[in-house]
């Protein structure tokens, strides 16, 4: 993986914008930047040299992961670190610098305000990291490979566990699962609803158990080498014609809006013909939330494709479509796939049945 690479973007947007270094703490950054996969550490970026400073439980970890043409400064106590960045932008006539102004605590950006004068690199990193290499797209797929054998797993039980099953017994089954078949673990707690509870978005699940005609939603990932995968699913339990109404709408919604994925659209503009697909049945105003979002070293990345996203999509995007209807008197059903960007028609890497 050439981290220098990725590190060479950053050099030539601050010589662009005559800003002088890049100073982040936030671990999905100085990961995709450096390579060191610890939990704690600061990385300065600078036009000549790069800085990874990490504390003792990391000194040995930081030699053996990281870029070779970074200079890893050590540290015993941690609480220091801040610190130690300050002196080293200073010895390096830094008069400027750029931060990521949503992941530094106000206290990091109040010592560095003191020094320095400070600029927001506004989603600069993250629309970076949201364009992925092969390599990237490779432990994506088998993040998803995983999620997609545990929910054909999770299935199965669903349909022999009718009045016994619970939802927080399938959340559990769903998070030892992905760890036996070799994912670092779930890429966020697994959303699990059994009846009416469908029409929660995002649901903690509980001892409610499965009853006969039950609408499900299986919302779950899996993480592989620190990239995420996410899926859902909408079943039910019986027969049950509502279900079947609403889950064609939901999946002809999905249909039209991955169709209408490529390199150039603004999010906006694929989450709006989503929208406009819901009104034909007058369910527009039971989708409340938005269509999909980018995934990576996060679970929630740039693009968002919402009525907020902004920019355009770019090749190599990986994006989630995932519309959803929600009613609270009957249940909800989303549908989720992962979809990476082209210029013409997307690639869709779910595999698993709708």
């Amino acid at each position: 993986m050439d981290y220098y690479k990725r590190r060479i973007k950053v050099k030539e947007f601050l010589y662009l914008s005559s800003v002088d270094a890049f100073i982040t703490n936030h671990r999905p950054t100085f990961m995709y930047l450096s390579g060191f996969t610890g939990s704690t550490a600061i990385l300065i970026i600078t036009e000549k040299e790069d800085y990874l400073i990490v504390d003792g439980r990391y000194i040995l970890r930081a030699h053996d992961e990281a870029d070779k043409k970074i200079n890893i400064v050590e540290l015993i106590d941690k609480s220091s670190m801040m610190k130690k960045a300050l002196e080293l932008l200073k010895n390096s006539n830094v008069k400027n610098v750029g931060i990521e102004k949503n992941n530094l605590k106000v206290s990091d950006y109040l010592l560095l305000s003191e020094s320095f004068k400070v600029f927001p690199f506004n989603y600069l990193i993250e629309s970076i990291r949201s364009v992925k290499d092969e390599n990237e797209l490779q432990k994506i797929e088998k993040a998803l490979r995983i999620a997609e054998k545990v929910l054909s797993e999770v299935e199965k039980k669903l349909y022999d566990g009718v009045g016994k099953v619970s939802e927080i017994e399938i959340a559990n089954f769903i998070k030892s699962r992905v760890v036996e078949e070799g994912a670092q673990g779930v890429a966020f707690e697994p959303i699990v609803a059994f009846g009416k509870n469908t029409a929660f978005p995002h649901y903690s699940p509980n001892n409610v158990v499965l009853k006969e005609g039950n609408f499900v939603i299986i919302d779950m990932g899996a993480i592989v080498d620190y990239y995420h995968s996410d899926i859902t699913r909408s079943f039910c339990v019986g027969k049950n014609k509502e279900f079947e109404r609403l889950y064609n709408v939901v999946l002809e919604v999905q249909q039209r809006s991955i169709e209408n994925v490529k390199a150039g659209l603004s999010p906006v503009e694929v989450y709006n013909i989503a929208v406009k697909t819901f009104e034909k049945y007058e369910l527009q105003d039971k989708f409340v939330h938005g269509l999909g979002h980018g995934v990576g070293l996060e679970i929630h990345e740039l693009p968002s494709l919402s009525s907020g996203g902004f920019g355009f999509l770019k090749n190599n995007n990986v994006v989630t479509i995932e519309p959803g209807v929600y009613i609270p008197e009957i249940g909800g059903i989303r549908i989720e796939d992962m979809v990476v960007v082209n210029d013409d028609k997307p690639l869709v890497l779910t595999n698993y049945k709708k």
